[in-house]
């Protein structure tokens, strides 16, 4: 078992990813876009472990991705949509 997956969090990856977000003045929809590489209105576990390096430049484990995912999936479908992407960055700290 990775227990370098403990000291690391799901907030702090949403944080990284709302800062990456202000800093390059993109919206939700604009980071959405550009992970979800086949265009199927979801993100999937490969395209975020993708999206994430490109936006904030971390390298995350398979676990650390599901964590990710298992956090903002609120319809159970083991994939991020739009909304979930949304409300999660819309998240006030």
């Amino acid at each position: 078992m990775d227990t370098g997956d403990e000291s690391w969090s799901v907030d702090e990856a949403i944080t990284n990813l709302k800062n990456a977000m202000k800093e390059n003045n993109q919206r939700e929809s604009d980071i959405f876009s550009s992970i979800d590489a086949n265009d199927d209105g979801k993100i999937n576990g490969p395209e975020l472990y993708k999206g994430l390096i490109e936006h904030i430049g971390d390298r995350l484990s398979p676990g650390q991705i599901s964590m990710i995912i298992n956090a903002l999936d609120t319809n159970d479908d083991k994939r991020i949509d739009l909304a979930e992407l949304s409300a999660a960055l819309e998240e006030e700290e």
